[in-house]
């Protein structure tokens, strides 16, 4: 996919991957800007709400414990357990951004677990905080992650070299 083509939360998360790795990229595509810890925000409570509405009309009660695990909803109904992975984009939410944390717990709940995309937000940064409506959600479940789905960004290399500091009495 064309750099110019990919969702906001793609190209700030390449750009972060990079800028760790000291490196700068080429340039920023798309809007010229990325979205600030307020306008992800906004993003976030929007996208969990509607998913939230979503499995409240199907009989479910919803818990949000995205502060606490991997995973951003428990559902409950019965005896049945669901573990939702909520992700919010303004793009049209072809890809989204998964941690490896993220992805592990899902494939051990497998097939007891969702992924709900909330794509096309609407972002008003006139207003502040900025604020977000709209968006349309899609929601797998179970999602079961193929590792043909999945595409590295980043790599921890182990170098094998032994800093001084810890070798200092």
């Amino acid at each position: 996919m064309h750099p110019r083509r990919r969702a906001v939360e793609i190209r700030e998360t390449t750009e972060s991957a990079a800028t760790t790795a000291n490196r700068r990229s080429a340039r920023r595509a798309g809007q010229g800007f990325l979205l600030t810890a307020a306008e992800r925000s906004a993003i976030e409570k929007r996208s969990v709400l509607l998913a939230t509405e979503h499995f409240e009309a199907q009989g479910w009660s919803v818990k949000d414990v995205g502060a606490t695990k991997s995973y951003d909803l428990l559902l409950s109904r019965g005896d049945e357990r669901l573990h939702v992975e909520v992700k919010g984009t303004t793009s049209e939410g072809t890809q989204v951004i998964l941690t490896r944390a993220e992805v592990e717990r899902q494939r051990e709940l497998a097939p007891h677990n969702a992924l709900v995309v909330v794509h096309s937000i609407q972002l008003d940064r006139t207003t502040q905080p900025p604020t977000a409506s709209g968006g349309t959600l899609h929601c797998t479940s179970p999602w079961v992650i193929e590792d043909d789905s999945l595409t590295a960004i980043s790599y921890i290399h182990q170098t094998g070299v032994w800093g001084w500091a810890l070798l200092r009495p």
